[in-house]
Formats: structure tokens, C-alpha cells, sequence
């Protein structure tokens, strides 16, 4: 008996799975499989999009997004190609997996979301279908705990990482936990769909790691949890905890090269503040630097944080970014360990146009305050049946005047992200391990593994899926300008040296016309020009012309 699971990539509050990601879905589904002794096979939407749909005896299609978002790395499957997998296979069996099989839901934000009708598939799931799949592919009812079959599941299911087209390149979420530890919930959260907050064994994330590390991954998120800080302990914070999880991790995986986290509530965070700080210390000390805690903020007015069961005013957040900057800031090469992220979210119920003014306001002032942000996520809302926000909007879509969010938007990029963007990476940051992605003109963009990646512009076509150290020259709204390391000055081409501080037009024509030089005295004495000190360090005089 074979199952092939075509993943279509999900994108939820607490769970990612866009490549380079890998979620939890396919791993868990192939581990249950394996347990009942099918065969498994494993392809990507991407892959499916240019070639047939596999044979197998059961299909599995995973996919839905309940977070709206920006791909680079792979688009998630839409509801027609959906429709178009289950119409082109011949398995007897066709399964459904995610929030696709309850909700039909574009990717954009400002929508509500309807009850799917998928008729070509036979079985369609989504919370709990850890327990209905084991009885799909067994026969009888696990008696247990779900985390005990997640357990076996996940680590007979880690193998699948070796099948998927980015492999080794992929940074596997690892869940901690279900649901919301919070007893009224934010309007507009899908999250608490799943139940009472539930946290999983310490052991058993760190015996997953070590599966998927000696199945050949390197990248780690400690994600699918709504709020980190309350792992293990719920409404009192656990350190302990966490500390026991981070350092077993870092024990059965040495050589791993991303280790970060997602997800924290920051009203949460204010009001335990001392223990959260030490646990900002612990994550500081084990984690790889470039991570980031996002914080579903989501409003700083007033009365949009009232009416829809927010987490945090303005005054406590600002506590909380302090607080983490003063742990977390510490730079390694250039990049700082830890910061905050803040996520900001339109369409909610008492907004107004005050809204917009309030929101910019409070950014503004955190960015007066010489703090550091390291990104701020601003969408529209996705409505989702049997939440508050839809209860309130009657079904309906939420009001949303676009003109006004576009040039909010296009306010804070320009003021808020751009020097936010040149504090947190400043001109000689050196940026480890960057994967070339793709190409556009004569550039090439990349991005290192990790928690929302900053996107990186280079100035010269390098092969695809490259991975290169480079240092930052520049800085745009949302990107980086960076150049490769080190920098051969006599075999580079001029229109990547031009982006090195210090060399002008007048330098870059004596340049085209002079090279080789012997060495950076040399170089300095013959064009009369002086560099940074920083980039002096990254250069190359080789002597043979290409």
C-alpha cells in the first residue's frame, strides 16, 4: 500500500510551511503511515505543478492559509488546484488536510472565509487529524494522548525532509504546543480553534530534533505555539522549561546551523516580566543570531484594542521592547541575537481613521527611542467562521478603506522601516550562509535561514541555491544591498564595486583602467581614494586577470 502526500504548504497564526519551511503536516502524516507500514512518497505543489499527479493508493493533500502573507520561496496551493489534484488522481482514497478542508479562502487579507466543497475527496480533516488519519490508515481508535502518537509519528515521519526538492536547505517547524493560553481570545484568531493550550513534552520535541538532524536537517523554528513564554507553563511562566528544551536541543544537534522561535504574546510578556526576561536570556544564550519574537500587537488605538479583546496598550509595549533589547541585543558579526517583531492588523471592528495615525505615532516613538524593531508585519484581517470578528461582522467582509492602508503603509515603509532597517543591519554587517533564490535583471536575492529573513539584493548573477557570506552596503525599505566576501577588487565587475563605500565614478574609471593593484596601499596611493576600515578587511588583490 502506498500513500503519496502532496504538500501544498500552510500558513496559519502558529504554523508555517512555505519552502524554505517545512511545517509539521507532511512529517506527522508520513510517520502515521509508516506506523500502519504503507509506503510513502512525497512531493511539493511546485513539483506538481509541472508533471502529473503521482499513482498511489491514498492520496493525502495538505494545504490553507489562514494568515495572509508574501512568498518568495514557493506560492501555496490555490482551492482549483486543489479541485484539479483530486480530479487528475486515480487513488482510491483522496484526503484533504488543513484549514482547506473546512474553509475555501483566497491569500489575501480583508476576506471572509466559506465553508469548502471539495466532493472529489473522500475524507476531508483539519484539528485533530493526527487521531483521524491513524484510524484511517489502521482500522481502530489510538487509546492514548495525542502527543504520544505525535511522538511516534514524528519521528518515523522525519525521514520525508530527504524528499523534499529543497532538501538540505529546509528549516523544520517543531511544535510545543495547541491552542491559547489566554481565557478571552483576540477577535479575529483562528488559533484557539484547537482547543485549551496545550504544551508538548520537553523530551519529546528534543527526540524529534534529534531524528530530523540525523535525517540531515541543520534549521530549526520552535514554532506552531501561540505564545512561547507560556511552554510548559500556561499562565505561570516555566524557565526551566525552556531552558531544559534549548539546551537538549543544542545537545543532540551540535553542528545545527538556525535554531529560532516564532510567536509571543507580549501582553503576557508585560505581565511577567521578570520571568520572561530571564527566559529572553536563556533563548539569547542557545539560539543562532537574526531571531526574532513576533508580537501580535496588532493595534495601538485604544479603542480597537477594547472592542476586540487586544493584548497590550502602547505604554506596556514599550516596556517589553525594552526589555528584550536590553537581553537580546547583543550583535554577533553584526547582527543582533534577538529583537522584536510587531505585527499590525487592519479590518477590525472600532477601527476608524484616528486608527491609522495612532498606529504610525507609536511606531514612530519607539523608533525616536534608539530601540530596535526587526520587522513589522502589517496585513489586513482573514475572517473566520466561529470566531468573534465574524460573529460581529455578520458574515461579512470587513471594511477596509484601501486607499488610506496603501499610503499607510507606504508612510511606515518610508519612515519607520527604512532607518529601522540601517540600525539593525548597519553598513558592515556580515550576513552568514545566504541561499541564492532567484534572479531579476543583473541581480541576484537571497536569504539566510531563520525567523522572516531579511531579503538581500546582490549586484551579480550567482548560481541558484548558492550559498555565499556577504557584508551590507546598503539599505532599502524592506531589503538589504550586499556584496559577496570577500571582495577580489582587481576581478570583480565595476557595477559591483560601485556599491563599495568610498569608491565613486572617478575611482571606478581608474579602476577599469588601471587593474591589477598589489595590495590595499597600492589601491589607496594609485586612486587616491580611502575606504571604510571594515570593508578594507574583506578584499582580495589576487593578481591574474580574468
Amino acid at each position: 500500500m502506498k500513500v503519496l502526500i502532496i504538500d501544498g504548504y500552510v500558513d496559519e497564526p502558529a504554523h508555517f510551511g512555505v519552502p524554505p519551511y517545512l511545517s509539521t503536516y507532511p512529517r506527522y502524516v508520513a510517520g502515521l503511515a509508516r506506523i500502519a507500514g504503507y509506503e510513502v512518497g512525497y512531493k511539493t505543489i511546485e513539483q506538481i505543478r509541472h508533471s502529473e499527479v503521482p499513482n498511489a493508493d491514498v492520496l493525502v493533500v495538505i494545504g490553507g492559509v489562514t494568515v495572509p502573507g508574501n512568498y518568495m520561496g514557493g506560492i501555496p496551493m490555490t482551492i482549483r488546484e486543489a479541485q484539479e489534484i483530486a480530479e487528475k488522481s486515480n487513488s482510491k482514497l483522496k484526503v484533504l488536510i488543513g484549514s482547506m478542508a473546512e474553509y475555501s479562502v483566497s491569500r489575501a487579507g480583508g476576506v471572509i472565509a466559506r465553508p469548502s466543497t471539495f466532493e472529489r475527496y473522500n475524507v476531508k480533516m483539519w484539528r485533530g487529524y493526527e487521531l483521524k488519519m491513524y484510524k484511517l490508515f489502521t482500522g481502530v481508535d489510538w487509546k492514548k494522548k495525542r502527543y504520544e502518537l505525535v511522538k511516534r509519528a514524528s519521528i518515523l515521519g522525519a525521514s520525508i525532509v530527504k524528499e523534499h526538492p529543497n532538501f538540505p536547505d529546509l528549516i523544520c517547524e517543531l511544535e510545543l504546543g495547541m491552542g491559547c493560553e489566554r481565557e478571552v481570545h483576540c477577535s479575529f484568531c483562528t488559533e484557539p480553534l484547537w482547543g485549551k493550550f496545550v504544551s508538548r513534552p520537553v523530551e519529546d520535541a528534543i527526540e524529534e530534533v534529534e531524528s530530523l538532524y540525523n535525517s540531515g536537517v541543520r534549521h530549526f523554528r520552535l514554532g506552531r505555539v501561540s505564545n512561547i513564554f507560556a511552554y510548559m507553563g500556561g499562565k505561570s511562566p516555566q524557565p526551566e522549561a525552556l531552558k531544559e528544551l534549548y539546551m537538549g536541543i543544542r545537545e543532540v544537534a551540535p553542528e545545527l546551523k538556525t535554531l529560532h522561535t516564532d510567536n509571543a504574546n507580549p501582553g503576557y510578556m508585560y505581565s511577567h516580566i521578570k520571568a520572561v526576561e530571564e527566559m529572553v536570556g536563556i533563548i539569547a544564550k542557545y539560539n543562532t543570531p537574526g531571531d526574532i519574537l513576533s508580537m501580535g500587537v496588532e493595534s495601538f488605538d485604544p479603542e480597537v484594542i477594547k472592542a476586540n479583546n487586544l493584548k497590550i496598550n502602547e505604554k506596556h509595549f514599550l516596556e517589553v521592547v525594552q526589555m528584550v533589547n536590553s537581553v537580546g541585543a547583543v550583535r554577533i558579526e553584526g547582527v543582533p541575537k534577538i529583537l522584536p517583531g510587531i505585527n499590525l492588523l487592519y479590518g477590525l471592528t472600532g477601527e476608524r481613521r484616528a486608527t491609522y495615525r495612532i498606529n504610525e505615532k507609536a511606531l514612530m516613538r519607539i523608533l525616536e527611542s534608539e530601540l530596535m524593531i526587526r520587522r513589522v508585519n502589517i496585513r489586513k484581517a482573514m475572517v473566520f467562521p466561529q470566531t468573534p470578528l465574524f460573529e460581529v461582522f455578520g458574515g461579512k467582509t470587513p471594511r477596509i478603506d484601501e486607499k488610506l492602508y496603501q499610503h499607510h503603509k507606504y508612510v511606515l515603509r518610508k519612515r519607520f522601516d527604512h532607518p529601522m532597517l540601517k540600525r539593525v543591519f548597519p553598513q558592515g554587517t556580515i550576513l552568514r550562509d545566504v541561499i541564492i533564490e532567484k534572479h531579476s535583471g543583473n541581480l541576484s536575492y537571497g536569504r539566510q535561514m531563520g525567523t522572516y529573513p531579511i531579503l538581500i539584493g546582490i549586484p551579480k548573477i550567482l548560481p541558484l541555491r548558492a550559498h555565499i557570506n556577504c557584508v551590507v552596503v546598503d539599505h532599502g525599505q524592506r531589503s538589504l544591498t550586499a556584496l559577496p566576501i570577500p571582495i577580489d577588487l582587481n576581478t570583480e565587475p565595476l557595477k559591483l564595486l560601485k556599491w563599495i563605500p568610498g569608491i565613486g565614478k572617478s575611482t571606478l574609471s581608474k579602476i577599469e583602467f588601471e587593474r591589477p593593484y598589489k595590495n590595499m596601499e597600492d589601491f589607496t596611493k594609485r586612486t587616491n581614494s580611502e575606504l571604510p576600515k571594515w570593508i578594507k578587511e574583506m578584499m582580495l588583490f589576487s593578481q591574474k586577470r580574468l
